[in-house]
């Protein structure tokens, strides 16, 4: 009788991921937050009342100062585990090794999810101030001509606080259409990294505009259970225009552990811990510093 030999099979060290964006809204972070020793941080704010009319009979005008307190709160507290036996990292040729298990997990959970609850939060409170601060529309049915007027007309809404201080985040059909108004005209500027897969940035107006070809991040509300994903009311997103200055975005904790086989009890393989304890706040006072637009119903 022939020896049954059995053949390990062989696998591959490169992974078959789908290209992601990197997270986009680190732009919007603030650096000098400082977290510790508090969950809540209060946002003063001074007013003083204005002129009067003088006397020439001597004297001046008294005026008022009033400083309020504005308080903000963290709430979003995120962790995730993963356990991997040592012999599934060896059978797989080091596929499921630490190192690729953290970078599959950044690039295809965190840093989207990052993105997809900082979208969401702003497009809530742009919907939440109504009036001119969030528009319905399908800018998909007129003319890129169309597409870059209306636009323009939202940057208008917050260009009081400066261009330079103004960020776009675009979908990809608004992004083409100004691609494509340019054409001819030689006053938009597209950088483009030269592949398919690059974000495009350019400016219009002076304000920088920024794509998100990742839609599934770029929408107005998600589920945010286990992963993100869009809930029943959500709505995809045209584009949203942010004053820097009206935004707290900061994690105050970002916890990485890795734990070689032998430095934990639960098992003889990785252990692979992470924790992301961080939020994103409008400024009450500047709430007029964002301008959004979406679409009047999600597409599958």
């Amino acid at each position: 009788m022939a020896n049954a030999i059995n053949y390990a099979e062989r696998y591959q060290t490169e992974l078959d991921q789908v290209f992601t964006q990197n997270t986009l809204t680190n732009i919007l972070e603030t650096p000098n937050v400082v977290w510790l020793g508090a969950k809540t941080f209060h946002v003063p704010n001074l007013s003083v009342s204005g002129y009067k009319n003088h006397s020439r009979n001597g004297g001046f005008n008294r005026g008022t100062v009033e400083v309020t307190h504005e308080p903000y709160t963290l709430q979003f507290d995120r962790d995730v585990e993963f356990f991997v036996d040592q012999m599934d990292v060896d059978e797989s040729n080091q596929a499921a090794s630490a190192g690729n298990v953290t970078k599959v997990f950044i690039e295809e959970h965190a840093g989207p999810e990052v993105d997809a609850y900082r979208f969401s939060k702003l497009a809530t409170k742009a919907m939440d101030i109504g009036g001119k601060q969030a528009t319905e529309e399908d800018v998909t049915d007129g003319s890129p001509k169309d597409v870059v007027e209306r636009l323009r007309a939202d940057l208008r809404k917050v260009r009081k606080y400066g261009t330079a201080n103004l960020i776009c985040y675009v979908s990809t059909d608004v992004m083409s259409a100004v691609e494509d108004y340019r054409e001819g005209k030689g006053t938009i500027s597209i950088q483009d990294g030269g592949t398919e897969i690059e974000t495009r940035v350019t400016s219009l107006d002076g304000v920088t505009l920024i794509e998100v070809f990742d839609v599934d991040r770029f929408r107005t509300s998600f589920d945010f259970t286990d992963g993100f994903k869009p809930d029943s009311g959500s709505l995809e997103l045209n584009w949203i225009v942010v004053f820097k200055g009206a935004v707290i975005a900061k994690a105050k904790l970002n916890s990485i552990y890795l734990f070689q086989p032998g430095e934990h009890t639960q098992g003889d393989g990785y252990l692979y811990q992470n924790r992301l304890y961080h939020d994103l706040f409008v400024m009450k006072q500047q709430n007029e510093g964002l301008a959004v637009s979406h679409k009047a119903s999600s597409e599958d």
